[in-house]
């Protein structure tokens, strides 16, 4: 009788186990295909309130590249601070905004973020420099 209550509490913790790891894998797939998605459009012109690849202004790329991979999120900067989670342990795939909020990208790793530059268009920055540095508004996650 211990030995079956013993067995069945062992195969609920790794059933549980399972089912976190496999949400936890669901999600880290995501967040890479995010970051894939949105390093084929290096290059790709900006455009104020462009969301194709036509041409990007900020919140349009960022918009795009989370639809592409099945995530609605708000068209304004502002909007997504709101509706993504304020965090400070961010990862690939989560946005960082800049200028209260005025400018947003998203976390690729390394300390680099993708973004579509209004001089530039879209390209991969380092967050330790100067201008994004002083400005750094947060990072948020939808991803909670």
């Amino acid at each position: 009788m211990v030995n079956k209550r013993i067995y069945s509490v062992i195969i609920l913790i790794l059933i549980l186990t399972g089912c976190v790891s496999s949400a936890k894998g669901r999600v880290n797939t995501v967040r890479q295909s995010i970051v894939n998605d949105a390093k084929k459009y290096i290059g790709t012109p900006y455009k104020y309130g462009g969301t194709s690849a036509k041409g990007f202004d900020c919140s349009g790329f960022t918009q795009f590249i989370y639809k592409r991979n099945g995530i609605d999120i708000p068209r304004t900067v502002t909007e997504m601070e709101k509706s993504f989670k304020k965090t400070k342990n961010p990862s690939i795939g989560d946005i960082v905004t800049f200028n209260n909020p005025n400018h947003v990208g998203i976390l690729v790793g390394n300390n680099k973020f993708i973004h579509a530059s209004t001089s530039r268009g879209v390209v991969i920055d380092n967050l330790s420099d100067s201008w994004y540095k002083k400005r750094l508004n947060g990072y948020f996650t939808a991803f909670y």
